[in-house]
């Protein structure tokens, strides 16, 4: 965890370029993110990682369930810096994650809207919460933080792929996955019944680390999907760099509030860093000018802060045949629910 404690490298406000004329889709960026947890707790990192975005230039749409949340957010930036006042620079998006079909109808928004993408970070998820299942017969982490992402960015694949044919495009995907993906959650994704898997038995189906484990699947997710991304893409020479990370412990009000054991909480109390150092990692992913140099380098991996490529540790997270299993899996039952939805 020798990451947690490194000296800091990236500042947005000196290392980010002139983003103007760029277009960019953060997803979950309300004033506060629900999701917590020991080494991810990203309160606050999505509207932060905004804020610096259109600070230098970029149209950032803020893709949110909560329009109310979402505007306030935006009223509190434009209050708070004059100078993107009546810029149009933050935008609300609509976008529920818990449901494909509205996942699928918030990108065609979108491409109505806009005749580019620069850049996509998703960063919304569900935390450590109770099992549940979403409408669409999903366990709610596991819809929200993967497959509500996953039917999102394959509906803006078409348009990031026509922005990375543009003179000096420089077009990325980035992935908020967490520390957590290391954690002992399953890796069993054949089948929806395995991802639906409460990991754990029914007298424990919600205790702490049952949650945790649903969690963590959710974000080995992210790393596999976006390593998978990348290879795809790859495959058609689409100039477009995937990068998943994790942002650091990030001490906010969610954080603090949340369900966590006690040396979590200890932790998050006097170790985690401020919400806009947390959203250091998105930012440099997404604009630094290291990554545009060096893009072979960066071409679908893991980051930690402050942009240090790093592992992941673990074998499942670095197994292609376990991505392309997700997703294959994943595909095959989002074509199904769009399908049936659409009938």
């Amino acid at each position: 965890m020798g990451f947690l404690f490194s000296k800091q490298v990236y500042d947005p406000t000196h290392d980010i370029p002139d983003l103007t004329g760029k277009v960019v889709i953060i997803t979950g960026s309300n004033w506060l993110t629900t999701v917590a947890w020991l080494i991810h707790c990203s309160a606050g990192i999505g509207i932060r990682t905004a804020e610096q975005l259109a600070l230098h230039g970029a149209k950032v749409y803020l893709a949110c369930r909560s329009e109310a949340k979402a505007t306030a957010a935006i009223a509190e930036l434009e209050k708070t810096t004059p100078s993107l006042k009546d810029q149009n620079r933050l935008v609300y998006l609509p976008l529920d994650l818990s449901s494909v079909h509205s996942a699928k109808e918030a990108a065609e928004d979108f491409l109505s809207r806009e005749d580019r993408l620069d850049v996509l970070i998703n960063n919304a998820a569900r935390g450590i919460e109770e099992y549940q299942l979403s409408k669409d017969g999903i366990e709610l982490t596991i819809a929200v933080n993967h497959f509500g992402h996953f039917v999102f960015t394959q509906t803006l694949l078409p348009l990031l792929k026509e922005t990375a044919k543009r003179r000096d495009a420089d077009v990325r995907i980035v992935v908020v996955s967490s520390r957590a993906h290391l954690g002992p959650g399953t890796t069993k994704f054949g089948s929806l019944e395995e991802m639906n898997d409460p990991q754990g038995p029914p007298a424990k189906i919600n205790s702490i680390s049952t949650k945790m484990s649903r969690y963590g699947t959710s974000k080995l997710m992210n790393v596999l999907f976006a390593s998978e991304l990348q290879r795809r893409l790859d495959a058609e020479n689409a100039a477009i760099t995937v990068i998943s990370l994790h942002p650091g412990a990030v001490a906010t009000e969610t954080a603090h509030a949340a369900d966590l054991p006690w040396y979590a909480k200890i932790y998050i109390a006097t170790l985690a860093i401020a919400p806009l150092q947390g959203a250091f990692t998105s930012l440099f992913a997404a604009t630094s000018a290291r990554v545009a140099a060096e893009r072979e380098k960066y071409k679908g991996k893991y980051l930690v802060p402050y942009g240090e490529i790093a592992g992941p540790a673990t074998a499942a997270a670095k197994d292609p045949v376990l991505a392309k299993t997700l997703w294959d899996t994943t595909e095959k039952i989002t074509a199904g629910l769009l399908k049936a939805t659409d009938q």
